[in-house]
C-alpha cells in the first residue's frame, strides 16, 4: 500500500509542508496561507475559464461537508483572500492540510486508500487542541474532494507538536542531552511568538502571544498609506536594521518622481518607529518569562533572524543556538526553492518536525497518536 509522510506548518506567511513518498526522500511544497470560503459556482468558472496548466498547489480547492474551499495562490488572486491573522491557526489548518495532501496525491499519483503519516505544529495555547484536530482531519481525509475530484486516505499515524518542538527535537548538536539543563526555545513568526521551557529534559510550561512580524507590518501601514503588506514584509526584511532606502525603492516605484523622496523618507521613518515600538513590547515579554537560570535559548523563525543582533544582546547571559546546522541542511537540499521565497531562517522548525515523525513512523505500529508533551 502507498503511503505519504507529511510535517505541516500552517503558518500565517507560508503554509509549508516537508513529505515523502514511501523511502526517506523529503521534498517540499510551500502554498500561500491563504483560504477562503467560495461559492461552486465561482471554482467551476474559475476552472472553465482558466488559461494554462498550473501546480495543483497553485490552484487548489476543496468540497468538504458541503463548503467549497479556495487555498492559497487561488485564494489570494483570484478570491482576494486575506491572512485571516484574527482566527486560530487550528480553525484554518484543515482546509490547508487536506489541500496539501490533495496537490501531493495529484503530483505523484497517491491512490486513494493510501496510509497518511502526518506531523503538525500549533502555538503552545493551541497545542490543547490537538486530540479535537485529529478527529476532526482523521474524518476529513477519509472522504473529501480536490479540484472536483473524490480523496479518500487513512490516517495512520498522527503527530502534534508545540511551535519550536521541530528545532528542539532536531536543533541541537547530535548528542546533547536535554536531562541536565534548562532550555528555552524562543520561536518568533509572522503571526505568534511562543516560547516553550525544557527544564532537565521534561517541558515544564510553554507560552504563546500575538507578537509576530505582522505587528510591525501594521504599524508601518498606519504610518503610511496605499501599500501592498506582501511587498512591504519583504521590503522590511531587506532593508535591515538600518532601513537601507534602496531595499524600498519598489514600494514607490509608482509614485510621482517628485514626491517620491518625501514618500521614500516617510515609509523609511515609519519603519524605523515600527522596529523600535516592536522590539520594545516583545522584548518585555521575552523577559517576561525566559530567566537568567536558562542555561540554552534555542531562536528560530524569520522575525527572529530579523532581530538576531537585539536577541543575542537580549540572551547575553546564556548560551545561544540558532540552528545554523539544521539551516544548512534546508540550504543544502531546497536552495532554489528557499531562497526563491525568501525562507532561509523559517523552515527549521517544520524540517525538525519531518524527522521527528519519519524517526517515529520507523518506531510505531499503525493507527497511533503521539502526544510527546503535556499540555
Amino acid at each position: 500500500m502507498s503511503e505519504l509522510t507529511l510535517a505541516v506548518d500552517p503558518g500565517g506567511s507560508f503554509l509549508k509542508g516537508f513529505y515523502t513518498l514511501g523511502t526517506f526522500k523529503p521534498e517540499l511544497m510551500l502554498m500561500e496561507p491563504e483560504v477562503a470560503v467560495v461559492p461552486l459556482h465561482s471554482l467551476e468558472s474559475y476552472e472553465k475559464t482558466k488559461l494554462g496548466s498550473s501546480a495543483p498547489e497553485n490552484s487548489a480547492w476543496i468540497e468538504y461537508k458541503d463548503k467549497y474551499v479556495a487555498v492559497g495562490f487561488l485564494a489570494r488572486r483570484r478570491f482576494h483572500a486575506g491572512l485571516q491573522l484574527q482566527k486560530r491557526k487550528f480553525e484554518l489548518a484543515l482546509p490547508k492540510v487536506l489541500a496539501m495532501v490533495g496537490a501531493i496525491a495529484h503530483k505523484h499519483d497517491l491512490p486513494n486508500g493510501s496510509k497518511i503519516r502526518l506531523g503538525i505544529l500549533f502555538p503552545w495555547r493551541e497545542y490543547k487542541d490537538r486530540d479535537l484536530f485529529h478527529q476532526l482531519i482523521n474524518e476529513a481525509l477519509s472522504s473529501y474532494k480536490f479540484r472536483g475530484e473524490e480523496k479518500s486516505f487513512i490516517l495512520d499515524l498522527f503527530i502534534c507538536l508545540p511551535e519550536g518542538g521541530g528545532v528542539l527535537s532536531r536543533g541541537r548538536a547530535p548528542g546533547s542531552s536535554l536531562r541536565e539543563q534548562n532550555i528555552a526555545v524562543v520561536m518568533l513568526g509572522y503571526r505568534d511568538a511562543s516560547i516553550l521551557l525544557v527544564e532537565r529534559g521534561e517541558m515544564s510550561v510553554g507560552h504563546t502571544e500575538g507578537l509576530g512580524f505582522a505587528n510591525l507590518i501594521a504599524a508601518v501601514k498606519n504610518q503610511t498609506s496605499g501599500l501592498d503588506e506582501h511587498k512591504l514584509a519583504a521590503a522590511i526584511c531587506k532593508a535591515g536594521k538600518n532601513v537601507s532606502p534602496k531595499a524600498l525603492d519598489e514600494l514607490v516605484a509608482s509614485v510621482d518622481l517628485a514626491y517620491k523622496n518625501h514618500e521614500l523618507s516617510t515609509i523609511r521613518q515609519a519603519i524605523s518607529n515600527a522596529r523600535e515600538e516592536y522590539w520594545m513590547m516583545l522584548s518585555q515579554w521575552l523577559k517576561l518569562y525566559v530567566g537568567r537560570s536558562v542555561d540554552e535559548v534555542i531562536l528560530a523563525g524569520g522575525t527572529a533572524h530579523f532581530l538576531r543582533s537585539e536577541l543575542n544582546q537580549l540572551f547575553s547571559f546564556s548560551q545561544t543556538n540558532w540552528c545554523e546546522n539544521l539551516e544548512k541542511q534546508v540550504m543544502n537540499s531546497f536552495q532554489s526553492q528557499v531562497t526563491s521565497k525568501s525562507l532561509e531562517y523559517r523552515l527549521t522548525d517544520v524540517y525538525g518536525l519531518f524527522f521527528y515523525l519519519f524517526g517515529q513512523k520507523q518506531k510505531l505500529g499503525s493507527h497511533t497518536v503521539v502526544t510527546p508533551y503535556a499540555s
